[in-house]
């Protein structure tokens, strides 16, 4: 059944609170588009008190009214291309009109039926693992990632990997490059928020809450010294593209492997790590949970259906989405993981969500874009959406 919310307001009531409060009362009713709106109508009292009204009625249309859960900005008033209003709260979209003679203004609202707009259809298991962020807080209280990655013929992999972390809601992302590789310069000119850092890896990497290594980084002696000895201290740590190439030379090293660890490999990688070549289907599973219980570890097996098991575990996410099959897709996907590492979820908690809010994300972005334009900047831009429905629930 649709909920119907209606409010009748007088319009005095409403022009007098301006003139008492002025500015201060638009700025504590409205947002910005609202107030830019009420401008273009010259500060009207009959458009300001139908604004009011508009929100009234859509508070009560979600049943909760006004209060620390639900302010007068959560709902905001728009109007489409042809200057009918709409609402947007809480992820949904709200049919509303109304109608005034001069001395009152009534208005209604009710709820659009099927998808709204910026609503994503989140499983509740989802719901219930996400943790909300406690206002009281500061940077340290959300972690540390170490990215560890990019080269010169692959500059962007790094980059996108910690765009991704820092947007995933960690506090402190840090990319790490090689000084053989010569790319602090041009990276330091794409780089703003996430701290560029060409030093002592593995001294630093002790500061860090999680550490992702491997995205564009490339082959060299130093890499793979600097591999194996973040395999053997205690580190919550990330393997994904050339880190799990270099793996694949010596799967024997996981067998005195010390950290927390993640693989994030697409079947071709995970055939390189098994020396056989298995197409989709149980065969594939089963051999993926029998790699994760024998090394200890949690596997994040990417196709357009992902498997991720620690070996006892199985979960399959088969929100199956073409636009996600675009360069860069997997390095925003580990850069994720590695965040909510950090943050403090454990290491299969970390990789399950990390993989549901990328697949999210990507669903927003295809939805927003397409599938065939979507490009992997898309993806990290498509966490806004997720992160709002998570935070809103």
């Amino acid at each position: 059944m649709t909920s119907i919310g209606v409010d009748l307001v007088k319009i005095k009531r409403i022009k007098n609170l301006y003139y008492k409060f002025g500015q201060k009362f638009l700025d504590k009713c409205f947002t910005e588009d609202e107030i830019a709106y009420i401008k273009k109508k010259n500060y009207k009292d009959e458009t300001i008190a139908g604004m009011f009204s508009f929100k009234e009625s859509i508070g009560k249309c979600l049943g909760t009214g006004f209060g620390k859960d639900l302010k007068f900005k959560d709902i905001e008033i728009c109007h489409d291309e042809h200057g009918a209003p709409y609402a947007l709260a809480k992820g949904r979209e709200f049919y509303i009109s109304s109608s005034h003679d001069g001395d009152y203004v009534v208005t209604v609202g009710s709820e659009k039926p099927g998808r709204t707009k910026g609503h994503l259809d989140i499983p509740e298991d989802i719901f219930k693992l996400y943790k909300q962020r406690p206002d009281k807080s500061h940077k340290g209280s959300f972690g540390r990632t170490m990215i560890i990655g990019s080269s010169k013929s692959m500059l962007g992999a790094g980059y996108l990997s910690a765009l991704a972390s820092l947007k995933a809601g960690c506090g402190y992302t840090y990319h790490y490059v090689f000084e053989e590789d010569d790319i602090l310069l041009p990276l330091s000119i794409k780089h703003t928020e996430v701290i560029l850092r060409q030093g002592n890896i593995l001294k630093d990497a002790k500061k860090m809450d999680g550490i992702l290594f491997g995205p564009g980084l490339g082959l060299s002696r130093n890499k793979r010294e600097v591999l194996k000895e973040l395999l053997l201290g205690d580190n919550k740590l990330v393997l994904d593209a050339d880190g799990i190439n270099i793996l694949a030379e010596n799967v024997d090293q996981l067998y005195v492997n010390n950290s927390q660890l993640i693989l994030t490999p697409h079947i071709l990688e995970f055939s390189r790590l098994i020396k056989e070549v298995i197409p989709p289907g149980p065969r594939l599973y089963e051999r993926a949970k029998e790699f994760a219980k024998e090394y200890k570890l949690v596997l994040v097996l990417k196709d357009s259906v992902t498997f991720i098991t620690d070996g006892e575990s199985g979960h399959f996410i088969e929100r199956e989405n073409s636009g996600l099959a675009t360069a860069g897709s997997g390095d925003v996907l580990a850069g994720i993981i590695t965040s909510f590492l950090a943050q403090g979820y454990g290491i299969y908690e970390a990789a399950l969500l990390g993989v549901e809010v990328h697949s999210l994300a990507g669903l927003g972005a295809a939805e927003e874009k397409s599938k065939t334009s979507m490009i992997a900047g898309d993806i990290i831009n498509g966490l806004d959406r997720v992160f709002k429905n998570l935070e809103e629930r």
